[in-house]
């Protein structure tokens, strides 16, 4: 990753399309298969490796946009209009679903109490663990592939209600593992590129939020910037330009 953007996307600057969620809605389950084919030959232990493949893509995405759950929709309508311009953008709360599925069909599997419809807490709490981990490490596997991050910075990503002396705070802790690991590259790598990035019915945790690594842009400029960049430009192009937006002054 060599750009980070904190991103106040508004809804008013970029239209959703109810055609389009659909379809990519559609195209993501058209992709699932039977979840019981991750159970390896004793019916009940999980292949990692075949999680990560089937929930992540293959190719190298240019963009990986960070986002709340709430914020879905809007984050697929982003993708859809980089996709337009040749950009790939991995949309990460789009493998959750499949998430879920798979821990059911493992806690059927393993957590259960005998033949009863009760699960075992201790296996649930172990399976679950196992999961979120693989998906922990797959997700910053594709941060680090892509070039840009985006954080869609919203009333549903940060809590201003819960942000004290100047901190940002979220109830989301993919997002708080999101920031976080990206802040990590950044520190890594020196900071020279960079300017100032499980979400279910849970207790109402709050996490860090750190944005002060990412470039904060506008709405309306970052929508602007967009639509005036060339249809399916090479990605060479890309990075050119969002170097440049990233160099220029707010």
């Amino acid at each position: 990753m060599h750009y980070g953007f904190n991103l106040s996307l508004d809804r008013n600057d970029l239209a959703v399309s109810k055609a389009v969620v659909e379809a990519h809605t559609q195209s993501v389950e058209a992709k699932r298969v039977d979840l019981r084919k991750y159970l390896m030959r004793d019916g009940s232990s999980i292949s990692a490796e075949l999680i990560a493949e089937h929930l992540f893509p293959r190719v190298k995405c240019d963009v990986f946009i960070s986002h709340s759950s709430d914020d879905q929709d809007m984050a697929i309508q982003l993708a859809y209009e980089l996709k337009k311009k040749g950009i790939e953008a991995f949309v990460d709360s789009v493998v959750w679903g499949s998430v879920y599925e798979l821990l059911r069909v493992i806690d059927d599997n393993y957590s259960k109490v005998g033949r009863s419809e009760s699960y075992n807490y201790e296996r649930r709490n172990g399976s679950t663990a196992h999961v979120y981990m693989t998906l922990v490490t797959a997700l910053q596997k594709m941060i680090m592939q892509s070039s840009t991050l985006l954080f869609l910075n919203t009333g549903n990503s940060i809590s201003v209600k819960h942000s004290v002396q100047g901190e940002s705070m979220t109830h989301s802790p993919w997002i708080h593992m999101e920031l976080m690991f990206s802040q990590m590259m950044w520190e890594l790598e020196g900071g020279p590129i960079f300017d100032a990035a499980m979400e279910s019915a849970t207790a109402p945790v709050f996490h860090k939020a750190p944005t002060w690594h990412l470039k904060s842009v506008s709405s309306s400029r970052f929508v602007n910037w967009l639509r005036e960049r060339p249809e399916w430009q090479s990605k060479t192009e890309f990075n050119k330009a969002i170097q440049s937006l990233h160099a220029s002054k707010n």
